[in-house]
């Protein structure tokens, strides 16, 4: 009778309630899935579009070459860093964006005599995007603007010439009015192949001109990452 009546009293214990460590460990993990789940449910809520943006970036600019007019020769610009700033304003509807941006790099040309030169474009047009995401807004955008090559050489004149860009990237909202931009995209200046260019201000010094363009047009590529601030 006591081996029967023990043996009743640890079936009950195993079919009775749940030792305390089991009841602590699933409310713990209740608590967690309830923490996973609250902010995905308030990411679900669709930010409103910011009227202005404002995007300090960094990128890196690659591509373009001209030749040397004496030898030939290609003269490659080198990639190197670039940096700059996107100014956004919504258009009629939060898809379209007018946009006004500036990037510059600091580079050199290669050749026997390498030249320090700065790159600059300026440039106006819009993109077109898709905000119903909440994570990722992928866009396409083109401008047209202005592009300015200075060469680092004493006597050697800068030279500005028409400049188109297209490309894309993603916005990737934070929170209502902060973000980040991944963008990349290419830029195609205007030329004329049978000119030189970075000549001598002085018509009186014969030393001609420093290099000539490849072709009737050049092109960079360019990636960037940049913060966005809206507003």
């Amino acid at each position: 009778m006591r081996n029967r009546s023990l043996v009743s009293k640890n079936s009950q214990t195993a079919r009775g309630v749940r030792p305390p460590s089991t009841a602590r460990c699933t409310a713990a993990l209740a608590a967690v899935i309830a923490a996973m789940v609250a902010p995905l449910a308030y990411s679900q809520d669709k930010l409103e579009p910011n009227t202005f943006e404002i995007t300090p970036f960094v990128g890196w600019m690659a591509g373009g070459s001209f030749e040397d007019p004496s030898t030939g020769a290609a003269r490659d610009i080198d990639a190197d860093t670039s940096f700059g700033i996107f100014l956004n304003m919504m258009a009629d509807v939060p898809e379209r964006q007018y946009e006004l941006f500036y990037v510059k790099q600091g580079t050199m040309v290669e050749g026997t005599v390498p030249m320090d030169l700065d790159v600059e474009y300026l440039q106006i047009g819009g993109y077109v995007s898709y905000p119903q995401n909440r994570y990722v807004n992928p866009y396409f955008g083109m401008t047209v603007g202005g592009a300015r090559f200075s060469p680092n050489l004493q006597g050697l004149d800068d030279e500005t010439k028409i400049a188109f860009s297209a490309g894309g990237g993603m916005r990737i909202p934070i929170t209502q009015h902060f973000g980040i931009r991944l963008d990349f995209r290419a830029f195609v200046t205007l030329l004329q192949d049978d000119t030189k260019i970075f000549c001598v201000s002085d018509p009186a010094n014969t030393s001609g001109c420093a290099i000539r363009p490849k072709g009737d047009t050049l092109v960079q590529y360019t990636g960037s990452l940049g913060v966005m601030f809206g507003f």
